[in-house]
């Protein structure tokens, strides 16, 4: 049954799913306008002699201010869509949907690649596109991270490093495959950019380790045993630059005092149980996968001898993957209680819910190789009743409510009209002809998280020094505009 539905019209079946997927998050990122740090983080100040003199100003500056992740921030500045200082409407949707679309095709790819080199399916491409599509719903029907997406610096801070990372761990897997030089040079080169933020040192290094002295997918490849930790060696050192860097220690003291490191850890610890149980408890979607993806873990391993992987082993790496992604984010903010911006929720869920869903087919893996007998074709077909079922089962208890692809169809009138009004704002700063500007705006449209809101608050004044590059109180509107001042009025 399963070897009939091996050709190409399997790819077309799931790239209409992929599209059905993730039109609703389309749809929300379209209607987007500059929001937050946008402002902050572009080029083109006429109190500058040159926009190279701006840039590697700015540079200076988020190294010795912000932090260390000066990739993040060089790509920040190059591309940012408002670099053209002319308002674009839906152009930033469109640039930002551009970026989205790539970002997943990144993670799914590594994810994908993942799952054929663990669970050795390396032959069975419709199996692993299975397993990735299922993973994908998970990442996108659960929550919608509006920082991440619809915000442009959210972007390249986040889901852009995420995306490199799998794209590192596509490079890591293929190199332990093959062996080719040029997929050594691109895990060492997309390793070194995401050493570069705190949040993925640990993910990136235990990976890597997973692949050499577990996996052991280097031992045939490279012979010599120091040679092998090369690229390690290389990501811990680009990852100790980026925490001594002078801007972490400065950002640090804007937020709060100081905490010992002793009570971030256990913060964090509060946090992975608090937000690792939502995903399982609250989200609709999580149980109706992973019990399907047991189900498909036990199929492949059914009838073969072969023992599945360390699932102990993986399960304690997994831990230590989310408790080391948050902690450099709970000890910097000095947390002392369970919350986490929406852009680093992101981060967590993306990772917990990919190293849930491995460890779901492992499991079932592991019941597989304990029933001796081969019912290979049996579990594939309980596969396909569990998602018949489980589907009848979201939608027959109105769940399906709360998922993000309804959330945004019952708000799609909100979010266009929340687009509406701000953009209509931003066109009358842009176009006024005062130094002073003043918008009045006698109505507001209803929160919703689906739309990112551009973070003028309503009655407030923004005139700061039109040399800043970024203000720790403010965003800066009026530098981007060039105005004097920015007044807009607007009920709560």
């Amino acid at each position: 049954m399963i070897k009939k539905l091996k050709n190409k019209k399997y790819k077309i079946f799931f790239l209409i799913l992929y599209i059905l997927l993730f039109i609703p998050n389309c749809f929300s990122i379209y209607y987007s306008v500059p929001a937050s740090d946008d402002f902050a983080m572009t080029l083109g100040r006429s109190n500058y002699s040159n926009i190279f003199a701006e840039f590697f100003s700015a540079v200076q500056y988020f190294w010795t201010e912000r932090g260390g992740t000066i990739f993040g921030f060089i790509i920040e500045l190059i591309i940012n869509p408002l670099n053209a200082h002319i308002h674009l409407g839906h152009i930033y949707g469109i640039y930002m949907i551009i970026a989205f679309l790539i970002c997943m095709f990144c993670i799914l790819l590594g994810v994908n690649r993942i799952i054929k080199y663990v669970f050795s399916v390396e032959n069975d491409s419709f199996i692993s596109a299975v397993i990735t599509f299922m993973i994908a719903v998970m990442l996108i029907e659960n929550y919608y991270y509006v920082e991440a997406y619809n915000w442009y610096v959210g972007m390249i801070a986040y889901p852009f490093v995420i995306a490199i990372m799998f794209l590192n761990f596509y490079f890591t897997l293929e190199f332990s495959t093959n062996g080719k030089k040029k997929n050594f040079i691109a895990m060492l080169i997309t390793g070194i950019v995401v050493a570069n933020t705190t949040a993925f040192d640990i993910p990136l290094g235990i990976f890597y380790l997973y692949i050499v002295l577990i996996k052991k997918g280097f031992n045939n490849r490279i012979d010599n045993i120091i040679k092998r930790y090369i690229p390690l060696i290389v990501y811990i050192f680009v990852g100790l630059i980026t925490v001594i860097a002078p801007g972490n220690f400065a950002r640090q003291s804007q937020y709060t005092e100081a905490v010992s490191l002793g009570t971030s850890i256990r913060q964090t610890v509060a946090d992975v149980q608090f937000f690792g149980m939502a995903i399982i408890k609250e989200r609709p979607v999580t149980l109706v996968i992973a019990a399907i993806l047991v189900i498909l873990g036990f199929a492949i391993q059914s009838g073969k001898s072969k023992k599945p992987g360390n699932i102990v082993l993986y399960a304690v790496a997994s831990v230590c993957v989310w408790l080391g992604c948050l902690l450099p984010y709970v000890y910097g903010r000095g947390m002392t209680r369970t919350y986490l911006d929406v852009r680093m929720q992101y981060v967590f869920d993306f990772l917990f819910e990919i190293s849930l869903c491995i460890g779901c087919v492992m499991l079932g893996q592991w019941i597989g190789y304990f029933v001796k007998t081969n019912l290979e074709k049996v579990g594939y077909i309980l596969a396909a009743v569990m998602t018949v079922l489980g589907v009848a089962a979201v939608f027959v208890t109105g769940r399906y409510a709360t998922t993000v692809s309804y959330e945004i169809y019952a708000k799609r009138a909100e979010i266009v009209a929340s687009y509406d009004m701000w953009n209509g704002i931003l066109l009358e700063i842009e176009n006024s002809p005062n130094d002073d500007v003043v918008v009045d705006r006698d109505y507001n449209v209803p929160w919703n998280k689906y739309f990112l809101y551009s973070g003028m608050e309503p009655g407030e004044v923004y005139a700061v020094d039109l040399d800043a590059f970024y203000d720790s109180q403010q965003i800066l509107p009026n530098v981007y505009y060039k105005k004097n001042s920015i007044t807009i009025n607007y009920p709560r």
